[in-house]
């Protein structure tokens, strides 16, 4: 039989307690005979529970085993091949021995609210369709002149694979009219007020309903428009009539001295409680109403009409009123907390809350992907109370620029927050350049990477405002929190003086955007195309306000 190496034996043995080797050189065939019959070590294969302990062993270690993390590299360092050095000085080197690693509880408390938010947010209002373009929905719908007409829906669709704007909106994405008080949705609402200050109530002939309606509106040969001057009323009144309300039929509020209704309609309050009786005398009120206010699309727009219609629209019906000028349709757009005061929106809590929510599913998957990679090894280096600060800071800064600049888009995610953290990897390269080989080259890959991600900004539901300048915030941000390395006692006071005037910096810029937001508002639609580039002709149109506004 043919001599066997006893070599694998011998490795074997050697880490068995009972089997002594000998401990000279050689070895005679006698002992390796004995080698040989050492018993066996049989490996069995890994049962499913053993495969699960090995996988719950591996999330364990990368959720929170703390491997030192070097200043400079991290994974965006291995991912780009960036090297130290071959020379670096002993007081450099002690530098980067002392930093410490941390743990990024940020970063998984962070994640685990945007997954867990963004299934509820689609899981309550369900998906818009998706694609690029706008998807239109035609349907016969019952209109408030008693006929049914064909009327057509246009959406935005959402690539994102996520709920519609209008939805996203009532979540608490940043929409401008929501913050502040807007010239020109206040416009709009004042140019529909003055239309109904002029409206009465149309009467069909054969009395089979009524609707309040301007007079052009109302058939002259099928139905009559009733006006305050054509019936006898106990005083003077020009404005109205107004269809199934009176001041002289309505207990509560009730119509007497020292607070009687004014003439003008618009400013009527809602009858919480009418003269319950069947008949009235009065044409208007003895009818059978066949339109209430409606708030339709997310710039304030109201509408008298059927209940069919405003829910194929995608409205908000209110039975209580009877007038558009007695309800605030922007409480119904925003939802969230009511204003404060009716006429004046002070969402301003939408700055920050944008940044927990996402346009959909995929979005929220990317952002996953890079708080588990970038993020992540980010807070390894610098602990979760300065990226926190940078995080949330630089996400309010790119929201609040980007509600200056595009205010009638709903924009909802992290954008800025992680463009902000993009910043960082620049400052830890430019705060750590003397001990980089070849920094140049890191830089330009870095600066190749954010100009390709910039380019991604160029498609609709993606915030290249708030890119912009939460890059801008972060890179300030950065230079102030995160830690770095000094190489003399020049660069130590150097970059003290830099941490200084980069939050003084941030600070200006914070405030300037403040003051334009509030005080002197910005209207540049050219920077619409800079968040989205009209490829085709409905690429970009009609995001989340129609033409009116504009």
């Amino acid at each position: 039989m043919p001599m066997r190496s006893c070599t694998p034996w011998l490795m074997m043995c050697s880490s068995l307690p009972l089997c002594r080797l000998p401990t000279e050189t050689t070895m005679s065939p006698t002992r390796a005979w004995i080698c040989l019959k050492t018993p066996t070590v049989h490996i069995e294969k890994a049962g499913p529970q053993q495969r699960g302990r090995r996988i719950a062993s591996q999330v364990k270690h990368f959720a929170f085993d703390k491997p030192k993390r070097q200043f400079g590299m991290g994974v965006v360092g291995k991912w780009l091949n960036r090297h130290y050095r071959h020379s670096i000085s002993s007081q450099v080197q002690k530098q980067l021995d002392d930093f410490s690693s941390h743990r990024p509880y940020f970063t998984y408390w962070i994640t685990f609210v945007h997954v867990v938010i963004t299934i509820l947010a689609c899981a309550t209002y369900g998906f818009a369709p998706v694609g690029f373009a706008q998807h239109s929905t035609s349907e016969l719908v019952l209109k408030n002149k008693g006929v049914y007409e064909s009327v057509k829906f246009i959406q935005q669709e959402n690539f994102w694979i996520g709920p519609g704007s209008e939805d996203l909106i009532h979540l608490g994405a940043k929409f401008s009219p929501c913050i502040r008080k807007d010239s020109q949705i206040v416009s709009l609402i004042q140019k529909a007020k003055d239309q109904e200050r002029e409206s009465g109530c149309c009467v069909q002939n054969d009395n089979s309903g009524c609707v309040q309606t301007l007079n052009n509106d109302c058939s002259e040969s099928l139905a009559t428009f009733m006006k305050w001057k054509d019936e006898d009323v106990d005083i003077l009144r020009s404005s109205g009539s107004v269809c199934h309300q009176d001041p002289r039929t309505c207990e509560e509020p009730a119509s007497a001295e020292p607070h009687i209704w004014p003439d003008d309609i618009t400013h009527w309050p809602i009858c919480t409680s009418p003269r319950k009786t069947n008949l009235t005398g009065y044409r208007h009120m003895d009818c059978n109403i066949k339109g209430r206010p409606c708030c339709i699309e997310t710039k304030g727009r109201c509408e008298i009409t059927t209940r069919e219609y405003c829910s194929f629209m995608h409205g908000y019906f209110h039975e209580e009123a009877t007038l558009c000028s007695q309800i605030h349709c922007l409480d119904d757009v925003c939802g969230l907390l009511p204003f404060l005061n009716p006429d004046v929106p002070d969402q301003v809590y939408r700055l920050w809350l944008s940044l927990f929510l996402h346009a959909g599913l995929l979005h929220c998957l990317v952002s996953v992907v890079f708080q588990m990679t970038i993020m992540r090894d980010l807070e390894k280096l610098a602990g979760w109370v300065r990226i926190s600060i940078i995080y949330v800071l630089s996400g309010i800064t790119g929201n609040l620029a980007s509600a200056l600049f595009l205010p009638y888009r709903a924009e909802v995610g992290p954008a800025g927050s992680q463009f902000g953290l993009l910043a960082c990897l620049f400052v830890e390269l430019i705060q750590g350049w003397q001990m980089l080989e070849k920094p140049w080259k890191a830089f330009l890959k870095l600066v190749g990477i954010v100009f390709f991600l910039f380019l991604c900004g160029l498609l609709p539901w993606i915030d290249n405002i708030a890119h912009i300048f939460g890059f801008l915030s972060g890179l300030l941000l950065s230079f102030a929190f995160l830690p770095y390395v000094t190489f003399g006692d020049f660069d130590k006071y150097r970059k003290r003086v830099l941490i200084l005037l980069s939050l003084l910096v941030y600070l200006g810029l914070l405030s300037s955007l403040v003051v334009w937001f509030y005080i002197y508002p910005i209207n540049w639609h050219w920077l619409e195309h800079l968040t989205c580039l009209p490829f085709t002709s409905k690429f970009c149109e009609k995001y989340d306000i129609d033409h009116v506004v504009h």
